[in-house]
């Protein structure tokens, strides 16, 4: 439905636009008439929007930015990502697009939201949809039908806004296709030297003077960490849950809907002889194995003991063990193995059988039926599985309606003046690399308490295990060490700087080289020793394994010519230094296919598809009254 978006968003409105679609679980119950305008967060136009929404998109944006850094954000980074003006900007214009919709008089009927909703595959069960899973998951997640299909059809109606806005831009011409490919698929090829910073070590001079006078500027980075001490309010989805009481029948209920979830597939206990064979090996080398195999079988057939022919004869890792492969589950095998031992009875053995492995005998020990384990036996699994999933929206709403309190007291101490029964914890001094034991070992925890000014406040933070507001109770800031501590690291670092300055001026000063007139760039390479590269022919999109050049200087390549072949200033890949020079520019090697042309067209019908989209939202926001509450300010 947006799949123009989804292919081709570049810009933060484009994929705003494109997230709102998938918040459906996440937004819900938007609506004109919940606060007055100095409770809400976001007014837009008179439709308002609440802190907790505005809380649980904020929550999410900053959980997506930390998964692309591995889970852990690096400190500051949120800050200059300034993620919360994007949420402003996203919830404000998911907005717009409903309205848009309206003034379009675009409308979604019941019967859309009827099939969207049996279409979701969360609550279909064996392909179909269930109403009472959906009644299920609704009310796990405190949500009612009539608010979750009206969230639904908000979020439908904004699809049906972006449809009928992106149908303006319906065609591009072949010259725009041809001219697209070729941008995308000449070539440029340049000569190029590489400045190594330690190729300039040995002559770096260092005198006691040259190093004082670097490490008062560079005395920084020699500081231990910064240590914190935090006051913050846990909000545990394990200390909630063991408040909630689950009955009886709720456990017979969950058991039954999740049968299968209990099912004790069948099982079968078998030994085996390999004699190894590949696919790779020589039809001379299959005949002697699977002879030796049917030798072996006979054996067997003929009451010797299958352990010790397993010893004796098999080629497999499990030899030793008399061939025994324990008991394993339908599909666990390779296919003719399996297909093998499922139509077997206990004590059979088997035919050779083939697979990629070799040559097999196999005999049946042992069938374990199928069952499903008894509800004694996994009631306890069960309440605990009720219990979490009442407990997360609980601690939300506890942890929330807490957060709401703070603010309305004026402050965190007030707060717990008014409300002794709080549970708080108040750490010691620590360091991010090491948090004190019982600390929410969370990375978010530790990178929002981090960014935390001094007797500053946090937002819900959500963590692994529940949610938790964390103040920032006093910051111990470290001092600069002596240079004579750190002397030895000192020294290295100030060569290593040294050289690589060093580097850097002689890159510079070789394209004020080649500038001049009548400059050869391979003497000049020669006269500071260097060896002259060539690139060979490079593509703006793909990498070349012939090629030693940079693929991340690329880009920069394709803006020389041969009027401006030379680079400004050099470019820097790790720690070295590197200068080119246009050496040509070539158009594409092959012509442009059925198959290109046709992508090439789709891709310039979405770029168009997507400005028009931008200049809709930036006219309507413009035209738009937006009212933002102070206190996100201070977010």
């Amino acid at each position: 439905m947006l799949q123009i978006l989804r292919d081709k968003a570049q810009s933060l409105v484009i994929q705003a636009i494109v997230v709102m679609i998938a918040l459906v679980f996440i937004f819900w119950g938007v609506g004109t008439n919940l606060m007055n305008k100095q409770e809400a967060a976001i007014v837009v136009n008179g439709e308002e929007i609440t802190f907790e929404q505005f809380q649980r998109a904020y929550d999410q944006a900053y959980t997506r930015l930390a998964q692309q850094f591995g889970g852990t954000l690096p400190k500051g980074l949120a800050e200059s990502f300034n993620i919360k003006q994007q949420v402003i900007n996203q919830l404000t214009q998911e907005a717009l697009l409903r309205q848009g919709g309206v003034e379009m008089g675009l409308m979604v009927s019941a019967p859309e939201v009827q099939k969207e909703v049996e279409g979701m595959v969360q609550f279909q069960e064996n392909g179909a949809f269930s109403l009472e899973r959906y009644k299920s998951i609704l009310a796990s997640n405190r949500m009612s039908p009539t608010k979750f299909e009206e969230s639904l059809r908000f979020d439908l109606l904004a699809n049906k806004t972006v449809d009928n806005l992106t149908s303006f831009a319906v065609s591009a011409s072949d010259f725009e296709v041809e001219d697209l490919y070729n941008l995308e698929k000449e070539t440029v090829s340049v000569s190029y030297v590489v400045l190594s910073p330690d190729s300039f070590l040995a002559e770096v001079e260092i005198t006691d003077e040259d190093l004082e006078l670097w490490y008062q500027t560079a005395g920084e980075r020699y500081k231990p960490e910064t240590l914190i001490k935090l006051t913050y309010l846990p909000f545990s989805y394990e200390a909630i849950g063991n408040k909630v009481t689950i009955e009886e029948a709720d456990i017979q209920a969950y058991y039954d809907q999740h049968l299968t979830e209990y099912q004790i597939p069948e099982k079968r206990h078998a030994r085996h002889i390999l004699l190894k064979a590949t696919p790779e090996d020589s039809a001379e080398i299959h005949q002697k194995q699977q002879s030796e195999a049917e030798l072996i079988r006979e054996k067997a057939n003929n009451g010797e003991d299958f352990a010790e022919l397993a010893k004796q004869f098999s080629e497999g890792p499990t030899a030793s063990a008399g061939g025994d492969l324990g008991f394993f589950a339908q599909g666990q095998m390779v296919k003719p193995f399996n297909d093998t031992v499922f139509a077997m009875q206990e004590g059979d053995i088997s035919d050779v059988v083939k697979t990629d492995f070799g040559y097999h005998i196999i005999k049946l020990e042992e069938i374990q039926l199928a069952g499903i384990r008894a509800l004694d036996e996994v009631s306890t699994e069960i309440a605990s599985t009720l219990q979490l999933e009442q407990a997360k929206p609980l601690a939300f709403q506890v942890a929330n309606e807490s957060y709401e309190g703070i603010i309305g007291s004026g402050s965190l101490a007030a707060y717990l003046g008014a409300h002794p029964e709080t549970k708080v914890v108040e750490t010691d001094y620590f360091s991010q690399k090491t948090p004190p034991d019982g600390l929410p070992s969370d990375p978010q925890f530790l990178e929002r308490a981090f960014a935390l000014n001094e007797g500053e406040l946090s937002s819900l933070v959500e963590t692994a295990k529940g949610y938790a507001i964390i103040s920032m109770a006093s910051i111990k800031q470290p001092e600069i060490p002596e240079l004579s501590e750190v002397r030895e690291r000192a020294v290295t670092d100030f060569k290593t700087e040294k050289s690589a300055d060093m580097a850097r001026r002689a890159a510079e000063n070789l394209i004020d080289d080649l500038n001049k007139e009548n400059s050869s760039f391979e003497t000049l390479a020669h006269e500071i020793g260097l060896s002259l590269q060539q690139s060979g022919s490079l593509e703006k999109n793909s990498s070349s394994a012939e090629s030693s050049f940079p693929q991340e200087l690329v880009a920069n390549v394709f803006r020389l010519s041969a009027s401006n072949p030379i680079s400004k200033e050099p470019a820097v890949v790790g720690q070295d230094y590197y200068v080119y020079q246009f050496t040509s520019r070539n158009p594409p090697q092959t012509p442009l296919s059925a198959d290109d042309r046709q992508r090439y067209h789709q891709q310039l019908l979405q770029y168009k598809q997507q400005q028009v989209m931008e200049a809709w939202l930036i006219n309507q926001q413009a035209q738009s009254e937006v009212y933002t509450h102070p206190s996100l300010q201070n977010f």
